[in-house]
C-alpha cells in the first residue's frame, strides 16, 4: 500500500471553494493510505513529517499535519475567525534560522513567528502586520523546540491556510530520519498518544452477543465493551488500515480478564510476530511498551482468570510521531445503460431537455411521486431503466442517517448546532453527514429542519436552528452546502410557518410575518446554501395547506429567491393534484395518490399544463443531473457501517461548541485534585442520558458516551473519587449530595418528538424537585440539562451553576466531562430565549397557542422570541444570545463605514479581559427607523472569536442592504427606507455595549437574489 496521496486527490485539493469541499470529502470514505510521516532527518529543513498541531482545522480535510507534510497540494485551513495559530514539534530544541511560509490565497495579513522550549511559553522572533501572502521567507534567529506562526489578522473572510510551513536550522542532537514512500516508518522517536486503534475496524474470534462485539473495544467508550465467549483461546484484533509504526499497546481490562496472553503484529492478519507475552497477566489497565511495524495488531489470549470470557473496555494502539491511517478516495464506476445522456459531458440543460424529449407522460409522473411500501429506504422515486433514469433513495435527517439504520453517527440536534454560532462548523458538521448519507446509498437527505422556535413548547423545537431568522438561514446555508458536497442532496423543510405538532386549525398569519420571520431562512438555504430540494410540511396556513400554498412556495422560492430544485412533499402532507402542481409542489412523497392517474387526468383535461409537468420533471431530473446520479454507478448500502472516529469527534466537537453555561457563582470549573468527592446525580447521568429526540428526527447512536463515564475518565488517576445515584430516591440523593464536595445534577425534559406538542416547561418525573433537594443539601450544586429548547427553572437561586446541552448527540459525556473540568472552555450561546413563565411568552394566549375556535393567531406578528421581549420590555430568563465563559470579554472600537456598492462594512475589537483562553461570539443587531415599523433590533451578524488572555481581535462585519431592508406589503417588495439605522454589538440580545449609526441615503428595492 502506498504511502503518497493519489494524483487525482492532489488536484482536487488545489481547487478553490466551494468545489474544494466537494474535492475533499473523499478523504472520509472508504480505504486508507498512509499519509502522515512521523519524523525528519537531522539537516537544515527541520520541520517536514514533525507532529503539528492547530487551534483549530476547517474540517478533517486540512489538518494541521498537511502544512508539514513536504507537499504543496496538501494544506492546513484554520477556521474563520482570529486568533489563530499553527505550530509543529520539532522533537529537539534547535536553532532556527529560516522560516518558509507558503500561503494559499487565505493568507495571514498580521501574524507572529514564535518559539517555545515546552509549547507553553511563547518567543516571539518575527512580526508584520503587513503580510502579503504568496510563499513569504523569514530570516530569523531563535531557539526552541516548538515553531509557530500564531496569526492575528487575515487577508479573507476565509481562516488561514499555508500549503506548507518550513522551519530551517540546526539541531544540537540527532532527530529520526524520514520515511520513504511505500515503506513502513521506522519505530524510532517518542510514542505519541494518539490512539491508531480508533481509526481501526476490529474483529474477533467470537462475542459473548450481539451487545458486546469487538467494534466497542476501539470506540473511545469505557461504559461499551468486547466481551468473548467461555473458552480458550480467544482473539481480539484491529486493523490499523496501514503499516504503522506500533510503540505501545493499552489494555484495559473489563472483571473478566486474562491472565496469559500475547500481543502480536501482522503485516498481513496471516503471519503473527509475538512481542509481548504474560502467564501473570493482573486485569485493570495494562500498558505493554512494543515495538513493530504492522498493519493488524491482536491480543491472543489463552487463560481466562474468571470463568467468564475475556473482556476489554478498551484495546488501545500506539504509533510513532502519532501517525493514523487516513482515508483514500473509493473509485467510482460509470453509470449503467448507454442513453445518450449517460455519462455524458453535454451540459445539464441539453441533457435534460435531450430526455425529457423521450418520455411520455405516464413516465413523467413517475418521476413526480415516490412508492409505497418502499423496499429499502424511507422514501424511494422508482427509476426508469429504459430511459436510464436511476432510483432516488430518501432518509430522513436532520441530525445524521435516521429511520433506524445502524452503523451511523448521532450528531447534537440542530439547536445545539445553532448555539455554536459557528457557520464552519455547520459545514462540517453538513459534510460529515452527507458522508454517511451517501454511504448509506441515500441520494437525498430529509433536512435540515429551519422553521421558527415561536414556542419552546413546540414538540420539534430540538431540530431546529432556534427562533431568529437569520441565524437560522446562515447555519442552513453552511449545513446544505456540507451536505451537497458530498454527492447529497439536502432537502430543508417544512415550507412554512410550521411551529406546532398539534393546532387547532389553520394558521392565520399576514404576509409581512411570513416574508420577515418565516420564509428567509429557506431563502437563504437556497441563495447562498444552493439546496436542491425543499420540502413542504403539514401546515395549514391562511386556510391552504402548505404543499398547495402559492404563498409558501411559488412566490417565495421560485419567483423571490431564484429557485431551481424541487419541492417534495412531507409525508402524507400533499391533499391535491391540481392546486399542489399549480402552487409549486414537484414530488408527493411517500406514494402517488395525486401525483399518479389523477395527475394524467388533470393534463389530459387541462387543468394543469403540460408545460407545468415539464417543469417539474425537469427541476427533479436537473438536480438528478447536477448531483452526477447519470455519470455515477449508485453506491453505497443501507447495511453498511459508516460511522468512523472521526465522525464521532466531530459530534463531540459539536457538543462542546454548543452547550451553554448559563449560570457560575465559582464553582466551575471543578477540580480533580485528590480528595475531591463529586456525587453524579439523575438518570440523566447514566443509561438513560437523553441524547436525541424523537420522531423522524431521532438517530441511532452508534455508541453513546455517558456522562457518568466520560466523568469517570476525566477524573481517573487523579485521586478524586465519583460517585453515581440516578435520584429517583431523593432522599438518597440529598445524603450523598450534602457528603460530597460538589454535586452534578443530569436532568431531562423528555419532551423533543415529532406529532406531540408539551403543556408545560417544567421537568418532568420530579426533576425539580430533586434539584431542589440536592441543592438544600449541598448549594456547590451544578445542574446540566438536556431540553428540547426553553424550560423553566424554578431552582435557578439555589443552584451554583447551569449547563444547557439541548440534545447533544453520542459524545455528550465526553463533551460535558472537557467543559466541567475547564478542558474545554464554554462557548456556546442560546439560539432561543428562555422565558421566567409560561405567562411571559409571545404566545401566551390560548388563541396563539394551541389556537381556539379552528385557527392559531399568530397575532404577536413578527415579535417571535427576543423581539418581543425587548418590544414589550420583559426581561427573559435567559436571552437570545446569551452564554458565559471561564474566562470574560471585552467590546471597544467600534467603527461603522457609511454604505458602499450595497453593503456597508462594520468592525469591532473583542477582547479577552480574563485568565483563560477562549471564545466569544460577537452579535450585530440593527435597529430601523421607528417609521419602518419593525422590532426593536434584529441580529444581522455573528461571529466567533478565540483568544488568548489578554489578547484583542478585529471582527468584520459586512451587512447587505437586505439587513437594512423590510417588506412593503404595498408594493410586495423588500425596501431599504432612507434613514438613521442603530448598529448595535455585544454578545446577547440583552448586552450590546457598542452602538452606532448607519444612514441609508435614499429609499431602494432590495432583490433576493
Amino acid at each position: 500500500m502506498t504511502v503518497e496521496p493519489l494524483p487525482a486527490l492532489r488536484r482536487a485539493r488545489k481547487l478553490r471553494r466551494p468545489l474544494l469541499l466537494a474535492a475533499a470529502a473523499v478523504l472520509l470514505v472508504a480505504w486508507t493510505a498512509l499519509v502522515v510521516l512521523p519524523a525528519s532527518a537531522a539537516t537544515t529543513l527541520l520541520s517536514q513529517g514533525r507532529p503539528a498541531t492547530a487551534s483549530s482545522t476547517e474540517n478533517v480535510a486540512f489538518p494541521a499535519s498537511a502544512a508539514v507534510d513536504g507537499d504543496a497540494g496538501t494544506r492546513w485551513s484554520s477556521a474563520f475567525s482570529d486568533p489563530q495559530w499553527l505550530q509543529v514539534d520539532l522533537g529537539v530544541s534547535a536553532t532556527i534560522s529560516q522560516v518558509v511560509l507558503q500561503w494559499e490565497t487565505a493568507a495571514g495579513k498580521a501574524f507572529q513567528i514564535q518559539t517555545s522550549a515546552d509549547g507553553a511559553s511563547w518567543t516571539s522572533i518575527y512580526s508584520t502586520t503587513t503580510g502579503a501572502g504568496g510563499t513569504q521567507t523569514l530570516n530569523v534567529t531563535g531557539t526552541g523546540r516548538y515553531v509557530r506562526m500564531y496569526g492575528t489578522a487575515r487577508t479573507t473572510a476565509y481562516g488561514y491556510s499555508l500549503w506548507e510551513f518550513q522551519v530551517y536550522g540546526t539541531t544540537a542532537g540527532p532527530t529520526t530520519s524520514p520515511t520513504t514512500p511505500n515503506t513502513s516508518p521506522t519505530p524510532t522517536g517518542s510514542c505519541s498518544t494518539t490512539n491508531a486503534a480508533l481509526y481501526g475496524t476490529a474483529t474477533a474470534s467470537s462475542s459473548e452477543n450481539d451487545g458486546s462485539g469487538p467494534g466497542a473495544a476501539i470506540d473511545d467508550n469505557t461504559a461499551s465493551r468486547w466481551s468473548s465467549l467461555f473458552t480458550d483461546p480467544q482473539w481480539l484484533q484491529v486493523d490499523l488500515g496501514a503499516s504503522l509504526p506500533v510503540c505501545q499497546v493499552k489494555l484495559q481490562w473489563e472483571a473478566a480478564y486474562a491472565t496469559a496472553f500475547q500481543i502480536q503484529l501482522s503485516t498481513n492478519a496471516s503471519s503473527w510476530t509475538t512481542v509481548y507475552s504474560t502467564t501473570t497477566g493482573t486485569g485493570g489497565t495494562q500498558t505493554i511498551p512494543v515495538s513493530g511495524s504492522a498493519r493488524y495488531v491482536r491480543m491472543y489470549g489463552t487463560a481466562r482468570a474468571t470463568g467468564y470470557g475475556y473482556s476489554l473496555w478498551e484495546f488501545g494502539v500506539y504509533t510513532v510521531g502519532g501517525v493514523v491511517a487516513t482515508p483514500t478516495p473509493t473509485p467510482t464506476s460509470p453509470a449503467p445503460g448507454n442513453c445518450p445522456w449517460v455519462n455524458s459531458s453535454a451540459s445539464t440543460a441539453s441533457k435534460v431537455a435531450q430526455l425529457l424529449g423521450q418520455m411520455t407522460l405516464q413516465q413523467k409522473t413517475m418521476l413526480l411521486h415516490g412508492t409505497n411500501p418502499t423496499k429499502t429506504y424511507i422514501g424511494e422515486v422508482i427509476g426508469i431503466p429504459s430511459l436510464c433514469i436511476p432510483t432516488i433513495n430518501f432518509q430522513d435527517g436532520p441530525s445524521g442517517v435516521g429511520d433506524g439504520l445502524g452503523g451511523v453517527t448521532q450528531m447534537p440536534d440542530g439547536v445545539t448546532t445553532a448555539a455554536t454560532f459557528d457557520t464552519a462548523y455547520a459545514k462540517l458538521y453538513g459534510q460529515t453527514i452527507g458522508t454517511e448519507f451517501a454511504g448509506k446509498g441515500v441520494n437525498v437527505a430529509l433536512g435540515p429542519t429551519i422553521n421558527m422556535v415561536r414556542d419552546p413548547r413546540w414538540g420539534r423545537s430540538f431540530e431546529t436552528y432556534g427562533e431568529d431568522p437569520y441565524l437560522s438561514g446562515q447555519m442552513a446555508a453552511a449545513d446544505v452546502q456540507g451536505i451537497q458536497s458530498q454527492g447529497v442532496m439536502a432537502q430543508v423543510k417544512h415550507a412554512a410557518a410550521y411551529n406546532i405538532e398539534q393546532p387547532a386549525g389553520t394558521i392565520i398569519v399576514d404576509q409581512r410575518t411570513l416574508q420577515e420571520i418565516y420564509l428567509p431562512a429557506f431563502q437563504t438555504a437556497i441563495t447562498q446554501g444552493n439546496a436542491a430540494s425543499v420540502m413542504c410540511g403539514y401546515s395549514n396556513v391562511n386556510n391552504v395547506p402548505a404543499c398547495q400554498n402559492p404563498q409558501l412556495l411559488n412566490v417565495p422560492l421560485y419567483q423571490q429567491a431564484g429557485f431551481t430544485g424541487f419541492v417534495g412533499s412531507d409525508w402524507g402532507g400533499a391533499h391535491s393534484t391540481v392546486e399542489s402542481a399549480n402552487a409549486g409542489m414537484t414530488m408527493e412523497m411517500p406514494g402517488g395518490y395525486f401525483y399518479a392517474d389523477f395527475l394524467v387526468q388533470a393534463v389530459q383535461n387541462g387543468q394543469v399544463s403540460q408545460a407545468t409537468v415539464d417543469t417539474m420533471v425537469t427541476r427533479v431530473l436537473t438536480k438528478m443531473f447536477d448531483f452526477g446520479m447519470f455519470n455515477k454507478a449508485p453506491s453505497g448500502s443501507a447495511t453498511a457501517n459508516v460511522t468512523t472516529y472521526a465522525h464521532q469527534q466531530v459530534a463531540v466537537q459539536g457538543a462542546t461548541e454548543g452547550t451553554v453555561l448559563l449560570k457560575n457563582n465559582g464553582v466551575l470549573p471543578l477540580s480533580a485534585t485528590s480528595g475531591t468527592s463529586i456525587a453524579v446525580i439523575g438518570v440523566d447521568a447514566g443509561a438513560g442520558t437523553q441524547t436525541i429526540g424523537g420522531g423522524s428526527g431521532t438517530v441511532t447512536s452508534s455508541g453513546t458516551i455517558w456522562p457518568i463515564t466520560g466523568i469517570q475518565n476525566r477524573v481517573a488517576g487523579t485521586g478524586a473519587t465519583v460517585t453515581y445515584n440516578e435520584g429517583t430516591d431523593q432522599a438518597a440523593a440529598a445524603t450523598l449530595a450534602r457528603n460530597s464536595t460538589v454535586a452534578v445534577v443530569f436532568a431531562s425534559d423528555n419532551y423533543g418528538h415529532e406529532e406531540g406538542d408539551n403543556t408545560s416547561l417544567n421537568l418532568p418525573n420530579n426533576q425539580d424537585a430533586l434539584i431542589s433537594a440536592v441543592a438544600a443539601a449541598n448549594p456547590r450544586t451544578v445542574v446540566v440539562l438536556n431540553n428540547n429548547a426553553a424550560i423553566l427553572m424554578p431552582w435557578l437561586n439555589q443552584v451554583a451553576g447551569v449547563f444547557e446541552g439541548f440534545y447533544d448527540g453520542q459524545g455528550w459525556g465526553k463533551a460535558i466531562a472537557a467543559l466541567l473540568f475547564g478542558d474545554a472552555n464554554p462557548s456556546g450561546h442560546l439560539p432561543i430565549s428562555f422565558p421566567t413563565a409560561l405567562s411571559n411568552m409571545p404566545t401566551s394566549t390560548a388563541a396563539q397557542w394551541p389556537g381556539v375556535n379552528g385557527q392559531v393567531q399568530y397575532s404577536e406578528g413578527m415579535n417571535i422570541g427576543y423581539r418581543w421581549y425587548d418590544a414589550r420590555n420583559v426581561a427573559p430568563l435567559f436571552p437570545f444570545g446569551f452564554g458565559l465563559s471561564y474566562t470574560t470579554f471585552g467590546f471597544s472600537n467600534l467603527h461603522v463605514n457609511a454604505i458602499s456598492g450595497n453593503s456597508a462594512t462594520v468592525t469591532a475589537t473583542v477582547t479577552n479581559t480574563g485568565s483563560r483562553a477562549g471564545t466569544e461570539v460577537a452579535q450585530l443587531y440593527v435597529g430601523h427607523p421607528a417609521a419602518n415599523g419593525e422590532p426593536p433590533h434584529q441580529l444581522q451578524g455573528f461571529q466567533r472569536v478565540t483568544l488568548n488572555p489578554g489578547a484583542s481581535a478585529t471582527v468584520t462585519f459586512t451587512l447587505p442592504m437586505r439587513a437594512f431592508a423590510h417588506w412593503d406589503t404595498a408594493s410586495n417588495t423588500w425596501i431599504a427606507s432612507a434613514g438613521s439605522y442603530q448598529i448595535l454589538v455585544g454578545d446577547s440580545s440583552r448586552n450590546l455595549p457598542l452602538t452606532g449609526t448607519e444612514t441609508v441615503p435614499t429609499t431602494v428595492t432590495v432583490p433576493l437574489h
